[in-house]
Formats: structure tokens, sequence, C-alpha cells
């Protein structure tokens, strides 16, 4: 099987929710208002409770509690609603029998730090669409739930991590290639907007910077986000090319800053991405 493959055997034992297909047909039209997504939003109770944990996280900093669904979604902005009950969604993917597999909280915990990171260097590039960096950190690991999905046991050997083997080396040894081709392509079928879909892509790095500010955003913050879910394996002094932080004008230094930064950003986002969903799955 290739990432195509498994993307679409995944792709039907896994539905994208209703919702977040009701969502879609309002991002398309053009007069939809904040209301109307709220509405959709509304008919699905668990998906309300986290997105106002969401609006209400540390990333948004809003000045008051939102209590309001229509606030909520002002705030997060309507595409990254949409976006945010893909991630919802993800929870499906788990169950009894995968879970037995795969590390739950190890999996959020890379997808939210990725997000976070992402999020945290596009703002210092001041790229525009900061938010769409931050869903493409948290979804650019998705594929590992197809593979999951498909075949749990290969899970193992993939995860079989260590000091002298990254994770994407684990992948492309036992599948022959990684989770993010994987990603990309179930994310397509998802209808998720081509932008994030290529940079989710992107991911992994080569052996100099890569083309693009998002690509090299991603790159970073992907490789972060690794060095700080497995610190037992990795470090950024023995596993971080300073090409990845040197093309987008950060030090070395700075990035312990950026770990520390966002820390209880990603301790508040666990109680909505993690810690309630893998529960939920259980």
């Amino acid at each position: 099987m290739n990432a195509i493959d498994y993307a679409q055997k995944a792709n039907e034992l896994f539905t994208v929710p209703q919702t977040s297909n009701r969502l879609r047909q309002l991002y398309d039209k053009k007069n939809t208002t904040m209301a109307d997504i709220a509405e959709v939003v509304s008919s699905d109770p668990a998906m309300t409770v986290h997105l106002l944990k969401y609006a209400n996280s540390p990333i948004f900093r809003f000045e008051r509690k939102i209590e309001s669904l229509e606030k909520a979604v002002q705030v997060i902005g309507s595409k990254a609603v949409y976006e945010f009950s893909i991630a919802f969604g993800m929870a499906n993917m788990f169950d009894r029998d995968t879970t037995k597999y795969l590390d739950v909280k190890r999996f959020w915990r890379q997808s939210i730090l990725c997000g976070l990171y992402a999020s945290h260097f596009a703002k210092l590039a001041k790229e525009k669409d900061v938010s769409r960096m931050y869903t493409s950190g948290l979804l650019h690991n998705v594929g590992e739930l197809a593979v999951l999905r498909v075949s749990p046991v290969t899970i193992r050997h993939c995860n079989n991590l260590n000091r002298a083997s990254l994770p994407r080396v684990c992948q492309e040894e036992e599948l022959g290639f990684t989770y993010a081709e994987v990603s990309a392509a179930l994310l397509q079928q998802w209808l998720i907007p081509d932008a994030l879909v290529s940079t989710i892509a992107m991911q992994h790095h080569d052996d100099s910077p890569a083309m693009t500010m998002e690509a090299q955003i991603i790159q970073l913050s992907y490789s972060l986000a690794i060095v700080n879910t497995f610190p037992q394996y990795y470090s950024i002094k023995n596993d971080l090319p300073s090409f990845l932080y040197t093309s987008l004008n950060i030090k070395e230094a700075s990035l312990k800053d950026v770990i520390e930064d966002n820390e209880e950003k990603y301790e508040a986002l666990a109680e909505v991405f993690n810690m309630t969903m893998s529960s939920e799955a259980a």
C-alpha cells in the first residue's frame, strides 16, 4: 500500500462529521454570517463545549470570558472553526482497540505543540494567515491516525524510536513513505484548502532552507515539536539543523524561550484536544 491507499482506506473507515460538512458548505457561500456558523455548531453539543473552551484558551487571550457561541465564532474566525471541526473529528478515529497501539497523549502533544510553534513563528515572520499556520501544525500528523486505523500493528514498528533514527526515518523504513504524505492525501479527500494541504505535505526538511516562508515555518515547528515530545531521544543541539531557524532570523538560544512561552498554552489546549477527547475515545 502507498500513502494514497492508506488515505483512501482510512477515509472509508472514518467519515468526516456531518457538522464539518455543513460548515464546509457555509464556508463556500459568500453571504454566510457568524450566526449561521454558530447555528450549525450548536447542533453538535460536544463540539459546542469544546469550541467554547478553545475560544477561552490562552491562544486567543480574549480579555473577557466568552460565553456566547456566536462570539466564539467571531474570535476564532469562520475558516478556523471549520478547521477546528476537522481536528475535533479526529478524535473519532480513536477507539478501544487502536489506542492499544498508540500513545494518545503523545499524539496530541506533538500535534498541539506543532500548531502552537507554527503560530508563534508565523507571528514573528509577520505572516498574514497565522491561523492557517496553526491549523497546519495541528493537523500535520493526521496521517498517523490513518495508518493506525488501517494497520494498527504497523504503528508500533513506525514508533520504535531511538536516538539514531528520527520519526520520519522509522516511517520510511517501515512504510516506504512518511505520515506527512498520508496526512496530505487524507486532508485532500476531506476537502481541506489546498494551501493548507501543501504546507502539511512539506513538513519534512532536506539539507537547506525551504523555498517558501510557510514551508520553513512548518519544518521548524515540526522539528521542534518532535524534540519537545521525545526529549529522551532528541535535542535541539543534536537534531535541529541550524538552517531551520537561521533562515527565519531566529537564534538558537531563543528556541528554549519559545518552548517555555508556549507551555502554558499547551496545557490549556491539552484539556480541549487531549484529555477530553482521549477519554471519550476510551
